[in-house]
């Protein structure tokens, strides 16, 4: 997710927020589900968990807009994983450790907790080593960050995709279309769940093809810049999506998520003001991650422990959900602001200090090479 102004990804920023946004529609529905209306929202946003497909196509193309022809030997790529981690670890970390802090309340009696298959010690490495996506255990402490694991495969086979993609652009067509093959043909072979279902496990397989559609827009930008669209397409796409993406099959809503993602792409690169970018959602993209990484824990606060001091009821639920959003654009705003920023600056800093020759030019900590997300 970039964080960065930029006015030339109005549309791109602008989906971001608002795919964020999506997602916390969803995981809040399932809070109060035993609500009439919780439950007619849980039954009509259940495609919006595919948002976060749009996400990784979104990272591809702004990664690969920023380093692509940057990541070229062992010190660059080096730079890059660790700018990558600089920007994306210091929240899982410090969500993971109030997860933890919860678990370890709960076991020694300070605290209880009606799922404390929630809270395994035994995926506490695969979570700190961000390989939950490959194969941690099913919706355990921030569940969220398993897309975090997931990109960071695709960071760290980027370099690669870079590379192939200097030699050749058409070799980066492939790098979309076999690893969807292979996802579907795994699939129809083991008679497993859709892959845009895949998340701790196999979630990294699920990331891959949209990134890397995203790098290949950015490969191939000078093309799509000039594909003619009916205007109107994007905002009308977006909202039937939104609207009515439930009736969709769920492989056809992940292609209308690609779509959607390719068109802002589109628009962005052709400069095409939209009604999307001229309402300016853009605005609040720089709190994307922090909204996605917060939203469950305050819902932990608010919408879990809150409402026991309300019975518990359904009603009482519904009604601190304005509590609970509201909280979250606070904490965004803050832990955007004072806490991920410096972080990311300070170790971008300690980084260059540490492995750039005095020679070279330092990047400053605070450039746009705070990256995605």
């Amino acid at each position: 997710m970039q964080n960065q102004k930029n006015d030339n990804m109005r549309h791109l920023d602008g989906l971001r927020i608002i795919a964020a946004c999506a997602v916390v529609v969803l995981h809040y529905a399932d809070y109060v589900k035993d609500h009439p209306a919780g439950r007619f929202m849980v039954g009509h946003t259940l495609h919006f968990n595919l948002f976060v497909d749009l996400f990784f196509v979104v990272s591809g193309f702004v990664i690969a807009s920023q380093y692509l022809g940057k990541v070229e030997d062992l010190s660059s790529v080096g730079r890059f994983i660790w700018r990558r981690l600089a920007r994306i670890y210091p929240l899982h970390l410090a969500t993971l450790a109030f997860y933890l802090a919860i678990a370890a309340a709960a076991y020694f009696g300070l605290a209880k907790t009606d799922n404390p298959a929630r809270y395994p010690l035994s995926d506490v490495p695969a979570q700190l080593l961000l390989l939950h996506a490959f194969d941690g255990q099913r919706l355990t402490f921030n569940f969220p960050s398993w897309s975090l694991s997931a990109e960071m495969f695709c960071y760290l086979l980027f370099p690669i995709t870079a590379l192939l993609a200097a030699r050749r652009k058409a070799l980066v067509i492939p790098l979309v279309v076999l690893p969807a093959l292979a996802n579907s043909v795994y699939v129809a072979a083991t008679g497993s769940e859709s892959w845009a279902e895949w998340i701790n496990q196999g979630g990294i397989f699920r990331a891959l093809p949209g990134f890397n559609l995203g790098v290949a827009c950015y490969v191939f930008r000078h093309h799509i810049a000039r594909w003619p669209i009916v205007p109107g397409t994007l905002t009308a796409g977006l909202a039937l999506f939104i609207l009515l993406g439930w009736l969709l099959p769920e492989m056809a809503a992940l292609v209308a998520v690609y779509a959607i993602a390719v068109l802002a792409i589109q628009h962005d690169l052709s400069e095409t003001p939209t009604i999307l970018s001229r309402l300016r959602f853009d605005r609040a993209s720089a709190y994307t991650y922090s909204c996605y990484m917060l939203h469950i824990p305050v819902a932990t606060v608010v919408l879990t422990v809150g409402a026991r001091y309300l019975a518990g009821t359904p009603e009482g639920k519904l009604t601190l959900l304005p509590v609970a959003v509201a909280m979250l654009a606070a904490l965004s705003i803050l832990s955007y602001r004072f806490f991920e920023t410096p972080l990311r600056r300070a170790l971008n800093s300690a980084f260059d200090r540490q492995f750039t020759p005095s020679t070279e030019a330092t990047v400053p900590a605070g450039s746009s090479q705070g990256g995605a997300r």
